[in-house]
Parts: C-alpha cells; structure tokens; sequence
C-alpha cells in the first residue's frame, strides 16, 4: 500500500510519523512533505521522488484536495522537491555490517600481553571447561544480576535455572542435576533437547568466549531420569482441557503437589503439536514416548479422542474442583487472498504426515512463510514426492539455520521479502506483479485457538483469551498456552506451569504468588 502524508499547515509541530518513522515496514511506500525525523531504521530508506513516485501523486492530488474542498492549495503541495518518501530497502539492497569480534579472537589478536593491566590482569589463554575439576572448581563465576536471574534463566521462558543444574555437575551430583529440570519441565528430552530454539543459550555469556552452553545436550540427560509419585494425596480434582504441551505441563507441576489430574484430549493421541505436526526427524517419536509415559506414570489420567463442547465444558467444572484450558492453536491463519480457497493449511498437511496419511502434493510446491513450520511444510512435501519447494516470507525468514540448509540442501529455495497478492491455478502472484509458478500452495504463518466451548464472560483478545494475572478466565477456571497467546513450546510450559501454580494456591485457599 501507499500513504501519503502532505504535511501542509503542520509547520512546527510534531510530525505524525513519530521519532523513529515506520518502524517495522516491510513493503508500500509512504511519500511525507515537510520536516520529519530521517532517523529510520536500517532496513528502510529515506529519498527524493522519481518520475513514477511524481505521476502517482499528480494522478491523485487533484481529486483528493476537490474531494476536502481544499483544490486551491495544489500549487502548494505540487513542489515535488518538498516531498520525501520512506520505502524498505529491498533484498540485497541493506549495508553490509562488520560482524563484531569475537572474544576468542579479541584475545588471541589484540590483547597486549605485559600492557597496562598486566600487573593485575594475567592472562594465560586457557579456557576452562563449562564443568570444571581440581582446581578450577573453587572459581565460581558470579553474576552481578543474580539476585534475580542468570542470563539463561531470564531468557528461558520456563525459568529453568540452568546454572543450577551445572553448579550441580561442578559438585559431582550428577543425578541431581539430572532431576532438578524436571521441576520446571515434563518435556527436558523433546523440547529442552530437542524442537526449542534455545532463547537461554542465546543469552548464555559463555558465547562471548567460546560457545554457549550446551543446553539442549544437557535436557537430553534427562530423557530416562524416574521420579517417585508424591505420598500424600489432596482428594482435589482437576480437569485439563488439551493434551498438548500446556496442558501436559500443567498435569504434571498439579500431580506432583498431589491432586487427581485428568487430561482430556480431542486427538487419539496425546502430546499436542508434538505428536501432531512436529516432524520425526527432528523429535524422535521414542522421546517423546517416554516423557508422556512419565507423565502418566506420576498418576495424570488421560483421556483420549474426547473433545470437548459447550456442554462438555460445563459438566467438568460440576466435577471438578478446578479447570485448565489449554487446547492450543489448530486453526491456520489464511488470508483472504484472491484464490486463498486454493491453499492448503501447513498445520492440517503436516498432521496428515505424522499420521501415516501420505497427503497428496504438487509438483511444484510453494510454502507461503519460512519460520520452523514452514521449513518443516517443505520438507514434508519434498517427503510426499514434491519436485521442487518454493518458500516466501515477508521478512528474513526466521526458520533455525540448519533447518534452512536442509531444505536449500533438498533444492529448495527461499526467497524474501516478498507480498502475496493472488493464488491462482498457475501459482502464486506477488504484489509487485511476479508469478511463482506451481500447483499447489501451502500457509504456515501461524494459528488460532478455537475457544467456542467457553461460556459468554471470558475475556478476549481477537481470538485469543485473556487471563487475569492469577491466569483465570472464570471461578475455577484457568488458561496456558497458545489459548493465551501463539508462542514457543517453552512459553506453553512456562504458562502451563504457571496456570498449575495459580490452581494449586487456589485450591488451598492462599493467595497466589506468581512465578
């Protein structure tokens, strides 16, 4: 799209375009006359107009200003030299930037050994191990923020304390260390070690010298680690609505402070989106086997092929003391494009695949979106006998990096920033007028939650429910995961525990402590 901005009579005042202009642009023009902050950010760009941009305004100045009873200031505004126009820069077309040194590098080039500091500051060059012996164990690191969080705990949005763990490795309680996530996750093994993109290892300090910690290894070493089921029983029932990662993590932190738990999922399986839809290839089914066999082991009830209505809804919170939604996102966001009838939802594809289904592809595929979904789409087609996969976004595509050369390893192509404008029988034509030939189109940008079982009175937002700060949505009634709002696996467990912490506080009658 295009805005105009004529900025006339607005001499000295703030200008509508804010201090930092367009922030988040990611196509369209916006011509601007006058004064306004050129300080935008890196990926747009700031110019004089061209013989196009002066035809465009010229094709529409005169019928707008008759259009507001103004048709006497087109002298005015026809200056073509005042205007301006902010525009993203395309791809190719962004200044290349010095990558920082790293501190590895830093040290071996350019520390000046026998300099300034080195009557207080010896350095030898070595670099200790994450999980030292001998001496090096005295040295503990310390962290000024502490008092609050390490960097990975505040990155992870579970709050798993990694630095505890290896604190734990460093004094030899490997065991320890190996059951102390399970306080925070049900899934170390599938998520930790497995499909989450690691938010804590990119925030991890160690990265500035060598290499993060390796975190997902670390889940890993707890894939088989058992856990006693608590002696003392409450007599409170919950009921959770959604066997997905949420729900699950939930019905554990509730089973393990002693309440009977039922799981309740629409699917004949349990596990959510990591049954569903997360490819094999990047979770192992057994993985996952064994965590949901730890769940149940700790005394959660599932109940499976049993989706829940209206009704439903209601009877459960007549037996039960407390009620957890969390039955995620399954409905794919389609935009009404020309020809969207034609696209076939990324998430109903991939259920198909882990369901043994052998969906029916195109020769020529095209995988509108290139985060993890999509570059799973592409690689499920390529599975069911696509020639070639074609993936667009509208931004760099935020997929993990070896998920990407996968797929380019495949003979798949990525292609960004581009905006869709139609679907037809030929493919997919994008805003600038450009056809991407194929036959058939897939959408991985993302779901919603179905919500239609809740009574009148839960706030929303959108499509999305809107809990209070104790995560209720009614008396007794609580939410977690992307029923809340769309995320990552690790934000589904860190809601879901908090969703159980904020039903166990409630059933026993104290005030709610968030975590």
């Amino acid at each position: 799209g295009k805005a105009v901005v004529c900025g006339y009579d607005c001499e000295g005042l703030p200008s509508v375009l804010g201090e930092r202009p367009c922030v988040g642009m990611v196509g369209g023009i916006v011509y601007v006359r006058g004064a306004f902050s050129e300080d935008v950010a890196d990926d747009l760009a700031v110019s004089g107009l061209e013989p196009d941009d002066v035809a465009y305004l010229e094709a529409g100045m005169e019928t707008f200003l008759s259009a507001v009873g103004r048709p006497e200031l087109y002298a005015v505004l026809s200056d073509w030299s005042e205007w301006r126009k902010i525009h993203p820069l395309t791809l190719g077309g962004h200044p290349s930037r010095p990558e920082p040194m790293p501190m590895g590098a830093f040290r071996a080039k350019e520390w000046i050994q026998g300099g300034i500091f080195s009557d207080v500051c010896r350095d030898d060059f070595a670099v200790n191990a994450t999980v030292a012996r001998g001496l090096y164990r005295q040295r503990v690191p310390s962290w000024d923020n502490a008092a609050c969080a390490a960097p990975c705990e505040f990155r992870c949005p579970a709050s798993i304390p990694t630095q505890r763990r290896y604190n734990m490795l460093r004094a030899g309680k490997v065991k320890e260390a190996y059951k102390l996530v399970l306080d925070y996750t049900p899934f170390p093994g599938s998520v930790c070690g497995g499909v989450c993109p690691h938010p804590c290892m990119e925030g991890c300090t160690r990265g500035g010298i060598d290499e993060a910690v390796q975190i997902g290894a670390l889940g890993r070493c707890s894939i088989d680690v058992a856990l006693p089921r608590p002696t003392g029983r409450t007599g409170k029932k919950v009921a959770v609505i959604g066997g997905g990662v949420a729900g699950l993590s939930a019905a554990w932190r509730l089973a393990r402070k002693g309440h009977e738990v039922t799981v309740y999922e629409a699917d004949d399986r349990m596990g959510g989106k990591l049954e569903q839809v997360i490819p094999r290839a990047r979770l192992p089914h057994e993985v996952l086997e064994k965590e949901l066999k730890r769940i149940e082991d700790m005394g959660v009830r599932f109940v499976t092929g049993n989706r829940v209505d209206a009704d439903g809804f209601q009877r459960l919170r007549r037996e039960s003391d407390a009620v957890i939604v969390a039955t995620g996102g399954h409905i794919p966001r389609v935009f009404p494009w020309p020809g969207h009838e034609r696209i076939v939802a990324g998430i109903d594809f991939l259920k198909a695949i882990n369901k043994g289904g052998n969906p029916r592809v195109g020769r020529n595929v095209i995988v509108i979106g290139c985060g993890n979904a999509g570059m799973d789409a592409a690689a499920g087609a390529y599975a069911m006998g696509a020639e070639s996969v074609t993936c667009i976004d509208v931004q760099k595509p935020a997929a993990f990096a070896h998920e990407i050369a996968h797929i380019e390893a495949l003979g798949g192509k990525l292609l960004w920033p581009v905006m869709t404008k139609e679907i037809t029988d030929d493919g997919l034509i994008t805003a600038d007028g450009t056809l991407i030939t194929g036959d058939m189109v897939i959408i991985t940008i993302g779901e919603s939650p179905d919500l239609g079982y809740l009574p009148e009175g839960v706030r929303k937002f959108r499509d999305w429910a809107v809990p209070g700060e104790d995560m209720s949505l009614l008396e007794n009634v609580f939410a977690a995961g992307d029923v809340i709002k769309p995320g990552l696996l690790a934000d589904a467990i860190g809601t879901g525990i908090k969703a159980a912490e904020a039903v166990d506080a409630s059933l026993r009658g104290v005030a709610y402590a968030p975590v």
